[in-house]
């Protein structure tokens, strides 16, 4: 991760509780003997595969999940009951973190101290042989070949030795599903906090561009933001998140080429520049996607971000029969959403006498660019109707559509009236 655009305060993360105690047991417990599992000499199992060399406990400080006492103590509450022999894990120390008997819980344990030194199991035969140790064995838990705990098991080693290679592999299991979900879970606080800062400011120029180009996904540029709005019944955009907003962040984890983040009633897509077709695709006709423009530095992306949560904070401006938006068509939209209130009751009213008819005409000829045929054509209309709704347009509101500086005000009177 680039540490060049650190985690605000408000994205730290917690530890998420791992999952599936039963699943993973039952299947545990199924196996015969676990695959790629080493063996010592007294034919207990070291928890690691076969030719893996084990690192002594002073490399702890490298794994990213080492054994909390919580997952720990999880997993002996949930064993316990089915076991007759008293259960005890230990951290990298031969510290007690958790146990059948919570009185020994934070006490020194010898032989889990010597497995963890070693990455080898530690086998009492005999009560008393070592230490005054009951009878038991006690096997190293390894995570990529660094010892990160100690289960212990007390009772004949025969015995007792089968189901402690089912506990430590269990631990295992447990220990990767967590890092694999912690790991998850500080991506998507990473990108909470660069759509975060980009939306509202405050990072360091060029921090933006070494986090998008060192990060997971490496986005090089140049780039886009992008932000997906629901749609209301009637097919107008709302400030929500879409209904099906699952399928669609899906696609953005599988794909691996976007960075994004839900908030402020949006999700927020970081994509590079050329993407937009595919997310576009992704997106379908059930959202609308705002679309920033394609940007090579820091500053530009940061107001092509400021301009959408304009947009996105005002949906009733954007036209409801468009399921993509590019920015440089929302000029009239953003310039009604940036005036004051006041202003923009102003020119609605400029247009308040039309009929429905009237505004749909208005519409279409500003946006096929003044074109009476391309009018006629789109609405299915006779030509003089165009035109006739036309003059009617220019005497009801004293504006005439063919004009340039007249057309203009027409086309924000357009977009104020949709609010």
């Amino acid at each position: 991760m680039d540490n060049a655009f650190p985690l605000s305060p408000t994205v730290l993360r917690s530890r998420r509780p791992a999952a599936g105690w039963n699943n993973c047991l039952n299947c545990v417990a199924r196996a015969h003997a676990p695959q790629g599992s080493g063996r010592d000499r007294n034919g207990a199992g070291t928890g690691a595969p076969e030719g893996k060399q084990f690192v002594r406990p002073s490399r702890l400080g490298d794994m990213s999940a080492p054994l909390s006492s919580a997952l720990a103590q999880r997993v002996v509450d949930r064993i316990s009951p089915t076991l007759q022999h008293n259960v005890n894990v230990m951290d990298a120390a031969g510290i007690i973190i958790a146990s059948r008997d919570a009185a020994r819980i934070g006490s020194l344990h010898a032989g889990a101290r010597e497995a963890a030194a070693t990455g080898n199991p530690v086998v009492i035969r005999h009560p008393g042989e070592q230490d005054g140790m009951r009878a038991g064995v006690n096997c190293p838990i390894t995570l990529e070949a660094t010892v990160v705990g100690v289960v212990g098991l007390t009772g004949p080693p025969d015995v007792v030795l089968p189901l402690a290679d089912v506990v430590v592999l269990t631990i295992r299991l447990l220990l990767e599903r967590e890092r694999e979900m912690d790991a998850k879970a500080l991506r998507e606080a990473l990108d909470r906090d660069l759509l975060g800062r980009l939306l509202n400011g405050g990072f360091e120029p060029g921090s933006v561009q070494r986090a998008l180009a060192g990060g997971s996904p490496s986005l090089p540029g140049p780039w886009r933001i992008a932000a997906v709005l629901a749609r209301a019944a009637d097919g107008r955009p709302i400030h929500r998140l879409p209904v099906d907003a699952g399928k669609l962040t899906d696609f953005l984890s599988c794909s691996g080429r976007y960075r994004w983040a839900s908030f402020q009633g949006a999700l927020w897509i970081l994509l590079d520049a050329h993407d937009d077709a595919a997310l576009a695709a992704a997106a379908g006709s059930s959202s609308v996607l705002l679309l920033g423009d394609a940007c090579t530095a820091d500053g530009p992306l940061h107001e092509s971000a400021a301009t959408l949560a304009q947009l996105a904070a005002r949906p009733e401006l954007l036209p409801a029969d468009e399921a993509v938006l590019g920015l440089q068509d929302l000029s009239a939209e953003l310039a009604v959403a940036c005036m004051p209130s006041g202003s923009a009751r102003h020119l609605a009213a400029r247009i308040a006498e039309l009929s429905e008819a009237q505004r749909s005409t208005l519409a279409a000829f500003l946006g096929t660019g003044s074109s009476i045929s391309e009018t006629s054509r789109r609405l299915f209309t006779h030509r003089n109707t165009v035109i006739q709704r036309l003059e009617r347009i220019a005497q009801v509101t004293a504006l005439n559509p063919r004009d340039v500086r007249h057309a203009l005000t027409l086309q924000l009177a357009l977009v104020a009236a949709r609010a």
